[in-house]
Parts: C-alpha cells; structure tokens; sequence
C-alpha cells in the first residue's frame, strides 16, 4: 500500500524535528522505505516563544530548498505545504491574513492544542474555525487530557465538522498505556480520519509508516488501514468532503 502523511516535522532547523538538512533527507528516504510517497511539511507553528514559524519568505525558501535537495538525491518524495497550528483565540485571524496555512492549500487545517487544555476551552477556540468555512483536523487527539476523559468531547467536535489525525505511536503504544487506551476507543467509536506518523527523527518517533500499515491491517483489516492511511489522507489534499462515520458508544 503506497501512503500519504500529513503530519511530519521534516522541515530543517524550523522545530524540535529534524535539526539540518542532512536529517531531513534521512527522515524523508526512511519515510519512502516504508511505504509513503507524500508528505505535508508540518512544523510548529504560532507558539508564541518557541515555534511562530509563520508563513513567510522564509518558511517558503526553506520547503523549496528541501524540495531541491529531494530531486538532487533522487528520493521520490512528495513533499507539501502545512503546518501544525497551535491554536490560540486569535487563529482566525491569523489565517485570513496568510499567516497559518492550511494542509496543501485546502480548508484543512492541522491544529493542536495544549495537552492539560479544558475541553470548553477548545471548543471555544475550534467553533470560530469552523464557522469560518475551514475545517480543523485536530492533532493527536489522544494524548489531550480532556478527551482522555472524556471521548464524547471529540465526537462532538467531529459531528460538528471537525477531523481526527491519530499518532501512529498512539496506537503502538510508544506514548504510555494511556494514550493507547484512548486511541484504541477513538478506533472503535469510528473517531479516527487518519493516521500519521508526527515524526521528528530517524531514531525516534521516525516517519517509517510500515509498522501501522502493518498493525492496522492486522487489527481492523485492509479497508480500514487504506481509510486512515491513503484515502481520506487524499481526500484532505484535494479538498474533497469525507464522510463522518463515528459512533457514540458511551460518554465517558
């Protein structure tokens, strides 16, 4: 199965990923061995004192110099313009004025949140998003506290448009028995759109996609696996609607 990864910090020097391009280059070959043939570029970005990463002049020349690179070393990659937001009360804003760019130039948009955040507080900053016409595609909804909690919260957030972009480390159980116990349930209730890797090295938390093919295959079947990992990864970078097929299990 060929797929698509639309969350990977492999941009060099912009992030806690990948610190040169020589690390970028080995994070994309490893990438390609395991079966990926496209990728969004996805750095931090709108942290304020640490990643603002905001797209500009730099952010660009950076992505086409890493694009370049590919092509020199003949890796045939696919590489995409995001980022993972950080998402503040002003997002809005920020995005219509350019500044945080969506996931290949669609209406989706990668948005994380900090992992204690009260769930009303997300909402709260996730409803404006939406009614603006974009499409938040929340990160790692696993590894927030409040979901854990309470895995109606993202049901809710996805019967109001929202997407789900599930770690593949959630699901090996690579962030502690917690985070696989929720991704398993979103799993289960049908709370999971895609899987990627949120790489950030070639040691750890690497963008070798093969592992959860594999694991998914085995656990949910080929269907599933192609779902999460190729079609609605397509669907997002072409813009395209995806259908919501989640279930509400129980509330807590």
């Amino acid at each position: 199965m060929i797929m698509i990864d639309i969350h990977i910090h492999i941009l060099p020097g912009m992030d806690d990923g990948s610190s040169n391009l020589d690390e970028s280059l080995a994070m994309a070959d490893l990438a390609v061995r395991g079966g990926v043939h496209t990728i969004v570029a996805t750095p931090h970005s709108n942290l304020t004192g640490l990643y603002r990463n905001y797209f500009n002049q730099h952010f660009y020349e950076n992505l086409q110099r890493f694009r370049r690179a590919l092509d020199r070393e003949r890796i045939p990659l696919t590489v995409l313009s995001g980022m993972e937001i950080f998402t503040t009360d002003d997002v809005v804003l920020k995005m219509d004025q350019g500044m945080l760019i969506p996931l290949n130039h669609s209406r989706y948009y990668l948005m994380e949140f900090d992992f204690q955040l009260d769930g009303d507080v997300m909402a709260e900053r996730l409803w404006p998003v939406l009614e603006s016409g974009r499409i938040p595609v929340i990160a790692h909804p696993e590894r927030y506290a409040c979901i854990q909690y309470r895995p109606d919260m993202l049901y809710q957030f996805m019967k109001a448009g929202c997407l789900a972009q599930v770690n593949k480390g959630s699901l090996l159980g690579r962030f502690g028995s917690e985070v696989k116990r929720t991704a398993d349930r979103l799993m289960e209730q049908g709370l999971v759109t895609c899987v990627a890797s949120d790489a950030h090295a070639t040691n750890v938390r690497t963008p070798f996609m093969g592992e959860i093919q594999d694991y998914l295959e085995m656990d949910y079947g080929y269907e599933t696996a192609k779902r999460l990992l190729y079609d609605n990864p397509l669907k997002i970078l072409q813009d395209e609607e995806i259908e919501f097929r989640g279930e509400r299990k129980y509330r807590s």
